[in-house]
């Protein structure tokens, strides 16, 4: 029996202390994702989260930008001299382009400006209408103040 005691209480001593280390392990787990969840929802640590993603994407783009560039302008400048007659034509055409949508953003810059004026002229008599129903409303108003003062304290709305 004794044999059997301190072998169970030496798997008993072995076991608290085990379970004594799993309790510390996961209370340190536990304050790991406490940590690590309060991080994710900061707003302001998301904010620098996702400034620091989009300032490295704009970095490594504007860096192969500037590695392709000169190839790019070297193969331009090629297809202009292998074809230099499209190449007028397109900027001719280009040119054309934007020639018309200049005109036709004049035209209704022009346009809009005389249907304000025809509407600042139309709108006179509704404004004199306006004014007339105004001018009624406070007759009205005068004519009903004087009937109640009139009918003195047994008149109450």
């Amino acid at each position: 029996m004794s044999t059997n005691d301190s072998v169970g209480a030496q798997d008993a001593g072995g076991t608290a202390e085990q379970l004594r280390t799993d309790v510390e392990q996961t209370r340190a787990d536990l304050g790991d994702d406490v940590t690590a969840l309060s991080e994710k929802l900061n707003p302001q640590a998301r904010v620098r989260r996702a400034v620091g993603t989009a300032r490295g994407t704009v970095m490594s783009a504007t860096s192969r930008v500037r590695q392709a560039a000169p190839r790019t302008a070297r193969q331009a400048g090629q297809g202009v001299r292998d074809n230099p007659v499209p190449v007028a034509a397109g900027a001719l055409a280009l040119v054309g382009a934007t020639a018309t949508a200049v005109v036709a953003r004049r035209r209704t810059v022009k346009a809009r400006k005389a249907a304000r004026r025809r509407t600042a002229v139309a709108s006179w008599p509704a404004l004199a209408a306006a004014t007339a129903l105004l001018a009624r409303r406070r007759t009205q108003k005068t004519r009903t103040a004087r009937i109640r003062a009139a009918a003195g304290p047994w008149f109450r709305p």
